[in-house]
């Protein structure tokens, strides 16, 4: 589920609409593959403040915004000082 946290006095809704796919295709991949181990990102909240994005429809493309997306959340995840867990398996017999 995806929460609209924009004013509406201060974003064109079309082209958030527009790109909203690609932004989530690159927040899945960036997710999927982390950049610290390339494991998977869990327990993580991701919250996009702001966003320009260009009039011409050709520079809004999912070609130009899934890797920038992507990068976007690597930056933002490496900023926040992540840890690296060690899984601890206990069995007994």
């Amino acid at each position: 589920m995806l929460l609209d946290y924009t004013l509406e006095g201060e974003t064109d809704k079309q082209k958030v609409n527009f790109v909203k796919g690609p932004i989530v295709q690159g927040f899945q991949w960036a997710t999927r593959e982390g950049p610290l181990c390339e494991e998977q990102i869990k327990n993580v909240k991701f919250k996009l403040l702001e966003g320009e994005f260009a009039s011409e429809p050709v520079f809004r493309g999912g070609g130009q915004i899934i890797p920038t997306a992507r990068r976007v959340a690597y930056s933002s995840f490496l900023l926040a000082s992540p840890r690296i867990m060690e899984p601890i398996y206990l069995a007994e017999v």
